[in-house]
């Protein structure tokens, strides 16, 4: 069954699955509120399979004030600290408000490249996106390799603007690091075959050294409110 199915896919993972979920915002929405009149009327939509829908509406519910998603692409760890005796086994996690999501971990390596797409979804622009980087550990709590702040800003107000007719490769805007940011080296947002990206590499705070490299790009989701804030 359809609701089956996406009940599986958000209760895994919420945030990779956003982009499936409401692109059938509609149906979905229709089934749920069906299943919540007919358990109001005692009728149907009880037992195991109640339960699933009841699930499916409660995710929905929660996300009404979803703005869109930003996906980054964790590119690659530049010059990690080292935490085990000769190098590191780094994971990268990004959060943001109660959202948590996280990389792979590479054994062994303090220049590890990840490649991975992590998504997030935005409900405001005033809840940072925090990217941190851990040692795996086996046996102790994994250590801390430190954490940066990834901003968004620049992004958004790129897309506010509204361009769509620029020629592939155009830098719309060049972002200099600052005490204010966590950027290594200047960054460009960047319009290019339909969409607009920002590659950054980005200075860990809290440790004695290390970068890493990534990708930011707003994903706008069908009926979700958007940039038109």
């Amino acid at each position: 069954m359809v609701i089956g199915r996406w009940v599986c896919r958000v209760s895994l993972n919420i945030c990779s699955d956003l982009e499936e979920v409401f692109s059938y915002p509609l149906k979905l929405s229709h089934s749920c509120l069906e299943t919540k009149e007919k358990k109001r009327r005692g009728g149907g939509g009880g037992g195991k399979e109640g339960s699933k829908k009841s699930v499916v509406e409660a995710k929905l519910v929660g996300l009404m004030d979803v703005l869109g998603l930003i996906r980054i692409r964790v590119r690659r760890g530049i010059n990690l600290a080292v935490r085990d005796t000769l190098s590191s086994d780094p994971y990268c996690v990004v959060s943001c408000a109660n959202q948590k999501v996280k990389t792979k971990v590479v054994r062994g390596n303090c220049n590890p490249v990840w490649n991975e797409e992590l998504t997030i979804y935005i409900k405001d622009f005033d809840s940072p996106i925090v990217l941190s980087v851990y040692d795996k550990d086996t046996f102790t709590v994994d250590d801390s390799m430190g954490s940066a702040q990834i901003d968004i800003e620049p992004l958004i107000k790129c897309l506010k603007m509204g361009l769509q007719s620029l020629p592939d490769g155009t830098k719309v805007e060049r972002v200099h690091p600052t005490k204010e940011n966590c950027l290594a080296e200047e960054s460009a947002v960047v319009w290019n075959k339909g969409k607009m990206t920002q590659d950054m590499i980005l200075r860990l705070n809290d440790v004695e050294c290390g970068q890493v490299q990534v990708q930011i790009e707003w994903i706008e989701i069908p009926g979700c409110k958007g940039l038109k804030v």
